[in-house]
């Protein structure tokens, strides 16, 4: 670790006292694990050798596949079935008859039985024929050595539907019996399955009529059957992720509940649930349990984000048996494959894996059965291990892909992938409890300083990750204390080749310290006629006139006063503090506070309040739609977040047309603000600083770029920007356009004149995007002073300059002792 002064980690001390709200909030149980930063690969660290096997279900190849799924129907130890499912083109384009056409004709049913021990495909078939011409097939399922259809059909004169079960030979095809399934709590009903300590264990959820939430296990074992229901009077529960056996016909029951997980010790034999003493099980992380298979004496093995553990019941703990990043393969599939079977030293997944393809083609997936073996040695030895953190492990396909790459080319140095902070980082937001824009915000905003004291303090100790991705969020980390300039790794990089502007709106005082390797364009999108006089956003009195004459009163920024505030002074933040300065004094700040003052409610609208049907909304096209959204055929505004060019277009339809997007309300009219899609920075503490400075080159290879701006990602790379955004108009211009556009989103009448693109709308996105000058990377413990100190004065209690005095003397302590 760098040396830093003992002033730097004493104040950082500090700091975590004086602010309460940003103090870690540990459960007892849980104990963070070490970094493996800096490590040295030995010969004997985990690695996982792997083999792939391919199953491709039979096809009818005289058709074109419009779109095509895998699913795992089950497993037992002598096959593995697998449900394909889809369409095939229907033929006529605009001028189908749908009147003439049996949808059974075009669609794709089809069976494919594995073979565990041979691994081969050893019967094929298909099912098409027992889907009901007014129904469809709900699931398949393979359990007891059958394979079992389950088809919900309407009756055409009256509507009412009945559910068919149709059951077939795995081995033959031969369909064996037909039946309607009904009564509570049947086999193909069952939410999630559980087999364990001799007992089947079904799950299904469930509403009292308050519309409270709870969960009933159907558990079953010789015929005979018992119901355990749990529930509670004061919260929802929604899920059940592990049962695990504690003694003979015992287990206990995770249960998914707002905000903080229970745990319910059930008697198999009675159906009998006691919830289990506060404490007894915090040190399993129920949020983080994607799948389990049990193995050898019901040893429960789970998925997560980040790879595969064991529940060590007897020691209490959990215990990671396979890193995604201990293989070859694809971490994005192995995140998102079933887990088969599972042992310490071999592991059996499955899943589908899609291709890649431009926007508007055909998305193809394979079906792939994977084995990972534990190997006698690691490949890697000697290689110095460079941990890269991402919340729940989440890491974009592409971006994982650069990850192998780096990991097969580098001599000296290994990517793995952790987070260390999943069961530390504070409190679990209850979103159960949100109804509003500035609700959400201040849980967000609560959330955030949480996890950038936890990351600051570990990074000051020489025990934070290499590389934090996605981390932008955390302003407070925007120091050289905690976070590597990454300017000489990006380079002096060409305008006319790159987006320069994205990178110098990320830069504080000149520093890049967090790179949006992708990015969103957030802002007010309306017509080019409202814009202010700089032509890419508004000023204060600017909005005001389009706030009371375009909107009509009604603001399409959807925070309260001290929210909005806060929205404000993020996008304008280099006019308050600037190279550890922190000033409040000068007229930005006043003039953003008055705006806010005499413009703005204290309070944000509900979600459920009756009267929020708004003539323009607050929401983020293809990324977050908030409840209380509506369509109006005089929308003339949005406030919203665009991650492509895709959503830049679908904002122009629902807004009849209307091309500009335009900055909050600031003192200069600056333009709209970017927020981080993919974001990369490294600790300033980091052993291997220079080695993560070549990955990030690798993100900025042109390869990387293009495959990234090929998912309708906005990039840094304005080549592959415009290759594809050339695929975008194409697609809009036909496929797209006819299912997006050529219905108005208010009346749900066919357009008079269908929306179509060119070369120019691209063109004109692409100033919006060059009009960008700053990144939103909001530091959380500064706004949280704003939210406590501004009310004063918005409700009139304080000057100004009272306000002014208080907060900012708060937040100069609060920089200066961050070092």
């Amino acid at each position: 670790m760098k040396k830093l002064s003992c002033k730097v980690i004493t104040c950082a001390l500090v700091a975590a006292m004086v602010l309460p709200v940003v103090a870690c909030n540990k459960k007892s149980g849980q104990e963070k694990a070490k970094s493996p930063a800096g490590k040295k690969i030995s010969a004997d660290s985990p690695w996982f050798e792997d083999s792939m096997i391919k199953v491709k279900p039979e096809l009818d190849l005289k058709k074109e596949t419009d779109s095509i799924q895998h699913n795992i129907a089950g497993v037992d130890e002598n096959y593995m079935v697998i449900h394909s499912s889809g369409s095939y083109k229907i033929p006529g384009g605009d001028n189908i008859n749908w009147q003439a056409i049996d949808l059974r004709d075009y669609a794709i049913n089809t069976i494919s039985v594995f073979d565990r021990n041979s691994g081969k495909i050893v019967s094929t078939f298909d099912i098409t024929s027992e889907l009901p011409k007014n129904g469809y097939i709900e699931k398949v399922t393979y359990k007891d050595g059958k394979v079992t259809a389950v088809a919900t059909e309407y009756d055409e004169a009256t509507y009412i539907g009945k559910r068919v079960s149709s059951i077939y030979d795995p081995a033959t095809g031969k369909l064996t019996d037909k039946k309607e399934s009904s009564g509570e709590g049947g086999g193909e009903e069952y939410d999630r399955t559980f087999e364990t300590a001799g007992y089947t264990i079904g799950l299904k959820s469930a509403w009292d009529d308050s519309g409270k939430s709870y969960v009933k296990l159907f558990i079953s074992k010789g015929g005979e059957s018992v119901v355990a229901t749990l529930k509670s009077n004061d919260r929802n529960y929604y899920d059940v992720p592990v049962v695990f056996k504690t003694a003979d016909n015992k287990v206990v029951a995770a249960v998914g509940a707002d905000k903080e997980p229970v745990f319910y010790e059930v008697d198999l034999q009675t159906g009998n649930a006691t919830e289990a003493p506060a404490g007894s099980y915090d040190w399993i992380s129920v949020y983080d349990i994607y799948s389990v298979v049990y193995g050898a004496d019901d040893t429960v093995y789970y998925t997560s984000g980040t790879g595969i553990f064991k529940l060590d019941i007897k020691n209490k703990k959990t215990v990671e048996i396979f890193n995604y990043s201990w293989c070859s393969v694809s971490r994005s599939f192995l995140s998102g494959a079933l887990m088969v079977e599972c042992s310490d030293d071999k592991l059996v997944l499955c899943g589908e894996k899609f291709s890649q393809v431009a926007m508007g083609k055909t998305t193809e997936s394979d079906f792939f059965v994977v084995t990972l073996n534990r190997a006698a040695k690691n490949p890697h030895a000697g290689k110095t291990i460079i941990e890269l953190y991402s919340a729940g492990g989440y890491v974009e396909e592409n971006i994982g892909n650069a990850i192998s790459k780096f990991n097969e080319s580098s001599s000296t140095h290994f990517i793995e992938v952790h987070d260390r902070y999943k069961d530390v980082n504070g409190d679990i937001i209850d979103y159960s409890k949100i109804s509003s824009d500035d609700e959400m915000q201040q849980a967000d905003l609560n959330f955030n300083a949480k996890m950038s004291n936890e990351l600051a303090m570990d990074i000051l100790n020489g025990e934070g990750p290499d590389i934090l991705l996605n981390c932008s969020n955390y302003g407070q980390l925007n120091n050289s204390n905690y976070l590597a300039d990454l300017s000489k790794y990006v380079g002096t990089l060409d305008s006319d080749k790159y987006f320069t502007n994205i990178v110098d709106a990320a830069k504080i005082d000149g520093k890049l310290y967090q790179l949006p390797i992708c990015y969103m364009v957030s802002g007010i999108f309306t017509d080019a006629k409202y814009a202010g006089k700089s032509g890419v956003g508004f000023t204060t009195a600017e909005y005001q006139k389009f706030l009371n004459d375009a909107l009509n009163g009604k603001d399409v920024i959807n925070y309260g006063q001290a929210m909005y505030f806060t929205k404000l002074f993020t996008a304008m933040s280099d006019k308050f503090i600037t190279d550890g300065k922190v000033d409040f004094s000068g007229p930005e700040f006043a003039e953003l506070a008055d705006f806010v003052k005499n413009n703005v409610p204290e309070k944000a609208r509900s979600w459920y309040d009756q009267n929020n049907t708004d003539n323009g909304v607050s929401y983020a096209v293809g990324v977050t739609a908030f409840k209380g959204d509506s369509a109006d055929q005089n929308q003339v505004a949005a406030y919203t977040t665009c991650y492509g060019l895709s959503g830049y277009f679908y904002q122009m339809g629902s807004l009849n047309g209307a091309s500009g997007f335009f900055g909050i309300p600031s003192t200069d009219g600056r333009g709209p603000t970017l927020e981080s899609y993919v974001s990369v920075a490294v600790s300033a503490q980091s052993k291997s600083i220079d080695a993560c400075g070549e990955f990030i080159k690798m993100l900025m290879s042109d390869d990387i770029q293009e495959s990234l701006a090929s998912t309708d990602t906005l990039v840094l790379s304005r080549k592959a920007f415009r290759a594809a955004a050339k695929e975008t108009v194409e697609y809009f211009n036909g496929e797209g356009g006819r299912m997006f556009f050529s219905y108005d989103p208010a009346t749900g009448q066919p357009r008079d004149n269908a929306l179509k693109f060119s070369e120019k709308n691209v063109d004109d996105f692409e100033k919006i995007l060059l009009s960008i000058s700053r990144m939103n990377s909001a530091d959380a413990a500064i706004n949280l002073i704003l939210i406590e100190e501004m009310p004063a004065y918005f409700t009139g209690q304080k000057s100004l300059d009272a306000v002014i005095k208080i907060a900012q003397d708060r937040a100069q302590k609060v920089i200066s002792e961050r070092g």
